[in-house]
């Protein structure tokens, strides 16, 4: 009997791996995962296109003779986030991209669970993937990762990923590209506009700006890179922090930044604070819920990323959320799938590549705006022809 349900059991099993690749060109496929990847088989290495001896397979040569589409690469697109309409931006666009390529995606949301995160990772590298898009990897864990899936073949391309080595260093690994927003960039054109917009008599006057920052880490690699900016303004004297405020609940990051800043506001009558300065539009979501709700239109907000809920209070007629600082989303699904392409084909990459953000301003929306059409309306919002070699121009239209 026990011998039986052994076997039950183990052919259950299988299927049910099987099943981590088997439902392409579906928004988010479920997978089911397993704590350790399958051991590295010859055939997981000849499927991600090369022989055991790590030579390249004939698929990687027909790529490479033009014969690009014809190839049926298969991509897995992890993101360690929750499924909110700015990923599924970079969701539909990655998709499309691949598509007009030949090749299919399979999406995986882990909803910022980590150990879920590698699970997906360690069983879809057992799967016969060609190819890997990671995004907002555990930079604990991330490192390690990315070695398995780069010694199994598999290229890979990390969007908002840092790879940290054993010894606490920033480092990359041959043959993968991380993906950033240009996070300094971000913070910088926010931090300059509550400067120099705002308060430029403050500025020449050599008196700090003083900043309510809403921010969470260290150990966030995008909230990291934000802040190395923002020590600059500080280390310059140009702002002062009166207090930095985060999440309890990270999980329900708006919610739980509205209850912080409403707790917050009391110590901070009128003049006590220019500014809040936000490293994330979730959180600050919940601080302009906070703002409202106590009636406090005397402090500006200015926030990374946007949404349409953002815009939406932008332009809800009280002027106190000014500003974001954006990348659109669709282009990193784009730009993803298109260096991925690429590995595929045999050309080179870079090891870090940075997508430029712009400066959305309140007084710039109307009521027709949305994350879609910005482009119509904010110069260079959108607008992205890197990594477009000649052989991939005419699968795109270019």
């Amino acid at each position: 009997m026990r011998k039986v349900l052994s076997m039950l059991l183990a052919g259950a099993m299988a299927l049910s791996l099987t099943a981590c690749g088997s439902k392409e060109g579906q928004t988010q496929t479920q997978a089911q995962p397993q704590t350790q990847a399958s051991s590295a088989s010859q055939e997981t290495t000849a499927a991600a296109g090369f022989q055991a001896d790590g030579t390249e397979t004939s698929k990687e040569a027909g790529a490479a003779d033009g014969d690009f589409a014809s190839q049926g690469y298969r991509i897995a697109y992890i993101l360690n986030v929750a499924s909110s309409d700015i990923f599924q931006m970079a969701v539909a666009e990655a998709k499309a991209t691949a598509e007009a390529m030949g090749m299919t995606v399979d999406v995986y949301f882990t909803d910022t669970d980590n150990v879920k995160f590698q699970d997906y990772v360690n069983t879809c590298a057992g799967q016969n993937y060609d190819a890997m898009f990671l995004s907002h990897g555990n930079q604990e864990t991330a490192y390690d990762l990315v070695n398995m899936l780069v010694d199994k073949g598999i290229k890979v391309v990390c969007f908002d990923t840092q790879l940290i080595d054993a010894n606490g260093e920033k480092t990359s690994i041959d043959g993968v590209t991380q993906m950033f927003q240009n996070d300094q960039m971000m913070a910088d054109l926010l931090l300059d506009y509550i400067c120099n917009t705002l308060y430029p008599d403050k500025v020449a006057a050599k008196e700090p700006v003083k900043i309510l920052k809403i921010w969470r880490g260290p150990g966030i690699s995008p909230f990291d890179r934000r802040q190395e900016t923002y020590k600059e303004y500080e280390d310059k004297g140009l702002i002062t922090t009166v207090e930095t405020l985060g999440p309890i609940d990270p999980s329900n990051g708006e919610a739980s930044m509205a209850q912080v800043v409403a707790s917050a506001l009391p110590k901070y009558p009128a003049g006590a604070v220019d500014a809040i300065w936000g490293c994330y539009d979730a959180y600050s979501r919940g601080a302009y819920v906070a703002l409202m709700e106590a009636g406090r239109k005397d402090i500006p907000l200015v926030s990374v990323d946007i949404s349409n809920q953002d815009i939406n209070y932008m332009i809800d007629g009280n002027n106190v959320w000014q500003a974001c600082s954006a990348v659109d989303f669709s282009t990193i699904g784009q730009q993803g799938i298109r260096i991925l392409a690429m590995k595929l084909h045999g050309d080179e990459t870079e090891s870090v590549y940075n997508l430029t953000p712009s400066l959305v301003l309140y007084d710039q929306l109307d009521q027709d705006s949305n994350v879609l059409n910005l482009k119509d309306t904010i110069e260079g919002y959108g607008v992205n022809d890197d990594h477009i070699p000649e052989w991939m121009a005419p699968y795109l239209g270019k």
